[in-house]
């Protein structure tokens, strides 16, 4: 087992779907847009749409609920022929409200794991999305009380976690990331010298799909609760 004992000051945490449930709540708000669209077309119809619309949106909008809620209304306009109904209109709404105010989850074992490790390191969420949306997020969450701060990244690509490097006076190989995307919380850690540690959730959000890159600076585990033995 690697050991990662005294090697770190900082912590840096991923937060939806590493720290609290975040990707299901999407999928059954796709589920519900597929269900309202079903007059016009398939499920997997509606899918495929929404997630083309998404790619186009996300460069120009970023992360979060404001631009899914974009997406489904270019998407419905799509599927629609141009025109929306008053009720495929606030349908949409009505699912993106919903989406933004589900009931918050905590993953299993994230209490006891930031308790433990809070008096020996520096915790740092690191993030990526709407500012206000996974600020919100956070504070909800309760799990303040263990952070030292929260850090809400435009991306997470090499040159953003340099920056974070960077803001919190790092070298790039000082960087210990522990996340669930492979693609933004793992390889671009370890491809700027930094230390990842996966922690894997069972839904994964098609944007985030990638195969996981062969590095001796990546632990996996199966559950964040893990992570102490590798720190304490």
């Amino acid at each position: 087992m690697m050991d990662l004992k005294g090697k770190f000051t900082h912590i840096f945490f991923d937060a939806d779907d590493t720290l609290w449930e975040n990707e299901q709540f999407f999928r059954d708000a796709e589920a519900e847009f597929a269900a309202l669209l079903a007059d016009y077309t398939s499920p997997e119809g509606v899918q495929q749409m929404l997630w083309q619309k998404q790619e186009e949106n996300i460069p120009l909008f970023g992360y979060g609920s404001k631009t899914y809620m974009i997406g489904m209304m270019d998407a419905a306009l799509e599927i629609c022929g141009g025109r929306l109904t008053d009720d495929i209109y606030h349908g949409v709404k009505q699912i993106v409200t919903d989406l933004a105010f589900h009931e918050f989850e905590l993953k299993e074992g994230v209490n006891e794991t930031l308790e433990a490790l809070q008096d020996r390191y520096v915790l740092v969420v690191a993030t990526k999305g709407d500012l206000t949306e996974q600020l919100y997020k956070y504070r909800k969450s309760g799990l303040d009380r263990y952070f030292h701060h929260c850090e809400v990244m435009e991306n997470k690509n090499e040159a953003n976690y340099l920056e974070l490097a960077a803001k919190n006076n790092l070298a790039p190989e000082q960087i210990l990331m522990v996340g669930n995307s492979v693609k933004s919380d793992i390889a671009p850690v370890v491809n700027i010298g930094g230390t990842a540690i996966h922690t894997p959730h069972d839904v994964i959000w098609v944007h985030e799909i990638m195969d996981m890159p062969q590095s001796d600076r990546i632990i996996e585990v199966q559950s964040i609760r893990e992570v102490v033995s590798f720190l304490l």
